[in-house]
C-alpha cells in the first residue's frame, strides 16, 4: 500500500438543498475541501451523487483538480432518492478498481461519507440490510471508515454506522452546513494525520 495515499468517497443527496443553502453548502465543502488539502498525503476523491440527473460521478481524481461546480447543487422536486443503489454502486465500482490495482500502488486508507436528507425511497436494486452488510463488510475486513451527515438519525441505526461517526444536520434558520462539514474536517483530519 501507499502510506501517503488516500482515498475519500463521497456518495452524497445534494438535489434537495432547499433555495438559499446552495451557497453555504457550495462554501462549507470549500473550507472542508481547504482543510483536507493541508495534511500531508496525496488525496483521491471518487464520488457519486444519488439524485441529480444525468448522473454525477467523480472517479479518482486528486483532491487539487475537483471543481466544485461539477458537485452541483441540484434542484430535484420529485424528494426521490436513490441512496441505497449509487451508494453502493461506488462502493462495487471501487472495490473493482481496488482489486486490478497492484498492491503497492493502493491508497492505505479510504474513507467514505454518506450525505442524505431524509431516507431512501427511489432504490430498487438494493436494501438497507443489503448496504449495512457492505459498509459492515469493508470497515472490518478492509478497514475503511465510515462518516454520515443526515438530517434523519434512522439512517445511522439502518445503516450500521457509530452514533461517533455521524453528524446531524440541523434544519434551522442559519447556516445548515458549516458546522456539519467543520466537524467532518476535524474527523477526517484527525484519522488523516494518525
Amino acid at each position: 500500500m501507499k502510506d501517503d495515499l488516500k482515498q475519500l468517497l463521497f456518495a452524497f443527496d445534494y438535489a434537495l438543498i432547499p433555495p438559499g443553502h446552495g451557497d453555504e453548502a457550495t462554501k462549507a465543502l470549500k473550507n472542508f475541501m481547504s482543510a483536507i488539502k493541508k495534511t500531508d498525503n496525496e488525496i483521491r476523491v471518487s464520488a457519486i451523487s444519488f439524485n441529480e440527473a444525468p448522473e454525477i460521478k467523480i472517479v479518482n481524481t486528486p483532491i487539487e483538480k475537483i471543481k466544485l461546480p461539477k458537485f452541483g447543487i441540484g434542484s430535484n422536486k420529485t424528494g426521490a432518492c436513490s441512496m441505497l443503489d449509487k451508494t453502493s454502486k461506488l462502493m462495487d465500482d471501487i472495490g473493482v478498481r481496488l482489486t486490478n490495482t497492484p498492491e503497492e500502488e493502493r491508497p492505505s486508507k479510504i474513507i467514505m461519507t454518506i450525505i442524505v436528507f431524509g431516507r431512501d425511497n427511489a432504490s430498487k436494486n438494493c436494501t438497507y440490510d443489503h448496504l449495512r452488510e457492505m459498509i459492515a463488510h469493508q470497515r472490518d475486513v478492509y478497514k475503511w471508515k465510515f462518516y454520515l451527515i443526515t438530517d434523519f438519525s434512522i439512517n445511522m441505526e439502518k445503516l450500521g454506522i457509530a452514533e461517533d461517526d455521524t453528524i446531524m444536520i440541523k434544519h434551522t434558520n442559519g447556516d445548515w452546513f458549516k458546522e456539519p462539514f467543520e466537524q467532518l474536517s476535524d474527523k477526517i483530519v484527525k484519522l488523516l494525520q494518525e
